[in-house]
């Protein structure tokens, strides 16, 4: 029973830190073993995901309610999109808890993951019916940097008198109610907060530049414009990336009239294409793990076309039981998702 109990509390504890719970009791790793399985529990891997905070919660609620009467066919309309990390010959670390059989999804079991470093970077999108294309980042040349910079400094100068006659604007219309009041009048500066193109300085980063030149501009909005010919209503999903939250390429959806599916952060159970990355981390590795980045990038471009249809549509056939999950527990992300759970099907 004060096995059952040390293993209940925290289900952490090694088995050296189980038996010092024991106050005094001669038991050998052996019997603990014997006891606990006896019990129910069992050592085994904590169920991974991601960390969510009060207001994510709050978020992925708000976005379930309002989305908890679309059909698969207002899910067809979505072009699901991301990226991924590869990084060669990778191998997670062995990490066990006590649970038993019925709580793998308790929260005292999941491990959180988080991001971290990558190889390169892997990006695709699809949709119900169709496959979208994909892109493999390789490292930006010295060249390719110098000649962004010059192509933004030209767009800065074309930018600058556009957002100064906002500015001015908004400024003129705050200082209205203030015409009496002391102080110096704001000066116009030419600066990131008031809509100047900059780049950040994150070595090998995916920027909003090269997001924008690399993927949004030749490949995601051609993609959704052929979508939007079948289906109108076609809409682009992206997650918070700063790379795709970026000022500029509001401007480019805008200009290309494609629009954007509002997504909440940290949820990839709300993004269907979020299983591709296990599905092609399988696929790539199962004659052993790429050893070079041109391996890698050939395995991974040859599994995108391998990709069935039928598996992507069975993905986004989950999405509005992930809703209705999601709603049951208040923005929650302790369910779960995978094989066995049912799917809305099309016709």
């Amino acid at each position: 029973m004060l096995l059952a109990q040390a293993a209940h509390v925290n289900k952490r504890l090694s088995m050296n830190l189980l038996l010092t719970n024991l106050y005094g009791y001669d038991v050998s790793p052996t019997t603990v073993w014997r006891v606990l399985k006896a019990a129910g529990y069992k050592k085994t891997k904590p169920t991974r995901k991601p960390g969510l905070t009060k207001k994510m919660r709050q978020d992925r609620l708000t976005w379930c309610l309002a989305r908890q009467h679309w059909t698969l066919e207002d899910w067809k309309n979505v072009i699901w999109s991301d990226e991924t990390s590869v990084v060669l010959n990778h191998r997670r670390g062995g990490y066990r808890v006590w649970r038993k059989a019925d709580e793998a999804l308790t929260r005292s079991v999941i491990r959180e993951r988080w991001k971290g470093y990558s190889e390169f970077m892997f990006w695709g999108c699809f949709t119900y019916n169709y496959k979208g294309p994909f892109h493999v980042w390789r490292p930006e040349t010295a060249q390719e940097k110098r000649e962004a910079a010059l192509k933004i400094e030209e767009m800065n100068k074309i930018l600058e008198p556009i957002m100064r006659e906002e500015w001015e604007l908004t400024i003129g219309m705050k200082r209205i109610g203030l015409r009496n009041k002391p102080g110096r009048a704001p000066q116009w500066r030419w600066t990131k907060e008031n809509g100047k193109l900059t780049r950040g300085n994150d070595k090998g980063g995916i920027d909003w530049w090269r997001y924008q030149t690399e993927v949004l501009l030749p490949k995601l909005i051609p993609f959704a414009k052929e979508c939007m010919r079948e289906r109108p209503g076609t809409l682009v999903q992206e997650d918070k990336a700063p790379s795709h939250a970026h000022q500029a390429q509001n401007i480019i959806y805008q200009r290309e009239s494609v629009e954007k599916l509002f997504w909440c952060g940290n949820s990839p159970d709300l993004n269907a294409i979020e299983p591709a990355w296990p599905w092609l981390k399988r696929r790539t590795t199962k004659k052993g793990a790429p050893k070079s980045r041109g391996e890698a990038t050939k395995a991974w471009e040859q599994a995108w076309s391998d990709l069935p249809q039928s598996q992507i549509q069975a993905w986004i056939e989950r999405i509005p039981i992930h809703v209705q999950k999601i709603i049951e527990l208040e923005g929650g992300n302790e369910y779960k998702e995978g094989r066995g759970l049912p799917r809305v099907r099309g016709d």
